[in-house]
């Protein structure tokens, strides 16, 4: 079974990898930039699954959260593994390994949320127990006209 660690900055080129076969193209800098702050931050984790000879299969990113209908809980917002280590474990791993850190933390409320196109997200998070809870719109607003002018201190 593949090993967990902590990922760093150093792992930005695996982690640019593994989020394109998802169809997600971010460019190195802003990626890196993206790792810098989540691991400034302990109410994020950011892990990657190795194998033997430390070559990076896959990575889980979560973030403790606190709302006022729900408490605390720990929202999975990326899970990857690269398409040769599917079904070896590497995503299991990771996702105990999450669950882990939020126990750590005394949360023992997990959500994860997948694309309706990704029929088999779905169908790996239902082998791993969990459900589904609701179905929902998500809307989102382009932050041109929110955006301050000059530096901000999340991304500038």
């Amino acid at each position: 079974m593949p090993a967990l660690r902590p990922a760093t900055v150093g792992d930005v080129s695996d982690l640019a990898r593994l989020l394109l076969e998802l169809g997600y193209d971010i460019p190195k800098a802003e990626l890196g930039r993206r790792v810098a702050m989540l691991l400034a931050h302990s109410d994020h984790c950011l892990y990657v699954a190795i194998d033997a000879d430390h070559e990076v299969l896959g990575a889980v990113q979560a973030s403790l959260q606190f709302d006022l209908t729900q408490g605390a809980f720990v929202v999975i917002s990326a899970l990857v593994v690269t398409a040769s280590a599917r079904r070896t474990g590497a995503g299991r791993a990771l996702v105990r390994g999450v669950e882990l850190w939020a126990a750590q933390r005394g949360c023992f409320c997990m959500l994860v949320r997948t694309q309706l196109h990704r029929e088999e997200a779905f169908k790996f998070y239902r082998e791993l127990g969990y459900v589904r809870a609701k179905q929902q719109n998500v809307l989102m607003r382009e932050p041109g006209e929110l955006r301050p002018h000059g530096p901000t201190t999340l991304t500038d």
